[in-house]
């Protein structure tokens, strides 16, 4: 499994979500890519705002599939 996304316009868009949800956690954006953190910091750091992330994507899928759904009924 790779670490890339599967739509390659989506990189702009993943780098935007990560940067919204960073402020929402009270990251600054300058420490989201680990600049001058130690590795255990930027881990916790990308531990918390990963799952977020996942969790955000995970429900924007649902809400695709139910939108998809939806229209076919």
């Amino acid at each position: 499994m790779t670490n890339k996304p599967l739509v390659s316009n989506a990189k702009k868009a993943l780098n935007q979500m990560k940067l919204e949800m960073a402020g929402e956690l009270g990251i600054q954006s300058e420490h989201v890519n680990g600049a001058n953190k130690t590795s255990y910091e930027a881990g916790f750091m990308g531990g918390n705002l990963g799952g977020m992330m996942s969790k955000k994507l995970v429900e924007l899928g649902e809400r695709e599939l139910i939108r998809e759904y939806n229209n076919k009924k």
